[in-house]
């Protein structure tokens, strides 16, 4: 094995994604592992602090993954002394709200800050495509970027703390969007004894060479206020959905998820976006 090169890192983190983290940071630095709860997940080949203040004492780097925002910010209360002039990057999943607080009070103690999102699996950590965001103190990003590179790609958002958090619940809702419409898609084609695996390369090719250009236009009407209904519009499209919830209701599934889109086009058609595209819903949908 390489002697890791690089600088003294301490991930205090709980479970397997806190693992994976430490994994790749330990390819090129020398990585110590502190977990409150002595948890299984705690990777073997990575030295394990006996206390949280000998985990943290000498590290250029402090990386905190653990269950939520309440449990890192008393874990790091516990030990507050060892934040004056530390590096913190903080991967919990949260709030932005919780993020500002965090960052506020590592820097009252003289600390930098560093807000983060993993937006992968554990088992991609460590891979160049991965991707992670982060938002907080530029000066700590550029000093780290190229640790902060081995978990994956490193997208920087701004000096707000609370970004990164933002786009963390703003992508796993497009993430689950998008797999809840896959899922329910597979469960129609089911009804007629259609494999999951003969559809999905058809879906996965849709997805590459059309949604994905009808995502940037949509970005384009949306950035610019303006819904032009010249190729598909609400009005169009509102049979069709008619048609999506018919076949449900013949099929004998769940037919939430066609009534919600259904829903919510009719109510942007009666706002008054009938004759425009799709992208309208915006609208409807930042209304409360």
């Amino acid at each position: 094995m390489r002697a890791p090169t690089g600088i003294p890192v301490t991930v205090v983190g709980r479970g397997v994604r806190a693992a994976a983290l430490a994994e790749a940071l330990a390819m090129d630095n020398a990585v110590t592992f502190w977990d409150e709860h002595e948890d299984a997940a705690h990777p073997r080949s990575i030295l394990r602090a006996d206390s949280l203040h000998a985990a943290l004492d000498g590290a250029s780097l402090v990386v905190v993954c653990v269950d939520d925002y309440d449990a890192a910010a008393r874990i790091l209360g516990r030990a507050e002394q060892h934040i004056t002039s530390r590096d913190l990057v903080n991967v919990t999943s949260g709030t932005g709200v919780q993020a500002r607080q965090l960052a506020a009070w590592v820097g009252e103690r003289g600390g930098r800050y560093l807000d983060g999102a993993l937006m992968a699996h554990p088992e991609h950590v460590g891979k160049p495509e991965t991707v992670l965001v982060y938002s907080g103190s530029e000066e700590l990003f550029a000093h780290h970027e190229r640790l902060l590179g081995q978990l994956g790609s490193a997208t920087y958002l701004g000096p707000d703390p609370s970004t990164a958090a933002l786009y963390d619940v703003a992508m796993l809702n497009f993430a689950w969007a998008t797999l809840i419409g896959y899922l329910y898609s597979a469960a129609l084609l089911r009804t007629a004894e259609v494999r999951a695996t003969t559809t999905t390369p058809l879906l996965n090719h849709w997805m590459s060479t059309t949604i994905a250009s009808v995502i940037a236009d949509y970005a384009q009407q949306i950035d610019n206020g303006r819904y032009p209904g010249d190729e598909e519009w609400l009005e169009l499209d509102a049979p069709l959905m008619d048609h999506l919830l018919q076949a449900a209701q013949e099929r004998g599934i769940n037919t939430e998820l066609p009534q919600l889109i259904r829903s919510l086009t009719h109510r942007g058609i009666k706002a008054g976006h009938g004759k425009e595209s799709f992208a309208s819903l915006i609208e409807t949908i930042a209304s409360s």
